[in-house]
């Protein structure tokens, strides 16, 4: 299963190295979330030449896009500014933005970035090529205090609407709070008290006018930014609300492929989520019922879609950070 799971996620794979989401239309784009999930799974795969040069390629295209970075650090955009935020989406084969109207201010996509650098720095691999990717990080740590990731709002994990998201800044928090028990760069101190304060305002809802989202899950895995008790609050309200037969919602009233019914999108990746946290927790036989509830969603028996509505799953099959999960949950478990 692994090396089916893997060859159906590396067919989304441009010859520049850079995953698309999924086949379809405009998921032919590639997000900087789902590469860099992509690219992680080849960690517990234990492929750490693949795993390097995927990360080489977001630096390579924050390396393009230094001059916005350095600007935003100068004059941070305001919320009528969207396209003046570091960019969610990029052309597969160029590298370039992709410029439409979007929501692009995702600051989970760099916390993950940051994270994933230290989290591989504290088990001695090093993905920091030279000094000029070492400048680049500090200059994400730059851009991340003018856009005070703990006070302004961003479009979320969901790229939706402007809002403050627990699960963007605990990402932020996250990659921070990493970085310098590393000191691979310079982090303020007050910058990850702000997160954190913040961050523990928020707790345990996702925002203001949301209780449970399943980006919270991120919180614990890979994160790990929340005590035991918030952790379990979170997997309760997960399960008890979100918790579908082909998926999971990623939030309750989600309009996003919603069925006839009216139960929103039911996402499979989800089930891989909750597999991940039990793996961790070390709940081998809930870890497994989870694997298996996500294995039984898959198409033709290679696909795992991005979500099912009335039944069905939808256009976006294969999706790309959906195989990355199943992967690590599968590999986590073994």
């Amino acid at each position: 299963m692994r090396d089916i799971l893997l060859g159906e996620m590396e067919k989304l794979q441009r010859p520049s190295g850079a995953f698309t989401a999924a086949p379809s239309g405009d998921y032919r784009a590639c997000w900087l979330r789902d590469h860099l999930y992509c690219v992680f799974a080849y960690f517990y795969l234990g492929d750490f030449e693949k795993m390097k040069k995927g990360i080489w390629i977001v630096f390579d295209i924050f390396h393009k896009y230094r001059w916005k970075i350095e600007k935003a650090i100068c004059q941070p955009p305001g919320s009528q500014n969207i396209h003046e935020f570091i960019h969610a989406k990029y052309d597969p084969d160029t590298f370039n933005e992709i410029t439409n109207d979007w929501g692009h201010h995702q600051l989970d996509a760099i916390g993950l970035l940051l994270h994933i650098v230290a989290d591989l720095d504290f088990k001695n691999i090093r993905v920091i090529r030279n000094e000029n990717d070492s400048k680049l990080i500090q200059l994400l740590i730059f851009y991340l205090l003018s856009v005070r990731f703990w006070k302004n709002p961003d479009n979320g994990m969901w790229e939706e609407g402007l809002d403050l998201h627990s699960s963007s800044i605990g990402a932020v928090v996250g990659g921070l709070s990493y970085l310098n028990r590393r000191q691979i760069v310079v982090v303020p101190s007050p910058m990850i008290n702000a997160g954190r304060d913040a961050l523990n305002s928020m707790l345990p809802n996702e925002s203001r006018s949301r209780d449970v989202d399943m980006a919270q899950l991120s919180l614990i895995w890979p994160y790990n930014v929340v005590s035991r008790d918030v952790a379990d609050t979170i997997l309760s309200r997960v399960k008890s609300k979100l918790v579908q037969r082909h998926g999971l919602n990623r939030y309750w009233g989600d309009n996003y492929f919603r069925s006839q019914n009216g139960v929103s999108g039911e996402w499979p990746m989800g089930f891989f989520w909750l597999s991940i946290i039990y793996s961790q927790r070390r709940e081998a036989e809930e870890a497994q019922r989870w694997l298996e509830c996500g294995l039984a969603e898959m198409v033709s028996g290679k696909h795992i879609p991005e979500l099912y509505k009335n039944n069905e799953p939808n256009n976006h099959t294969p999706l790309a950070w959906a195989h990355a999960l199943a992967i690590i949950a599968q590999a986590k478990i073994k």
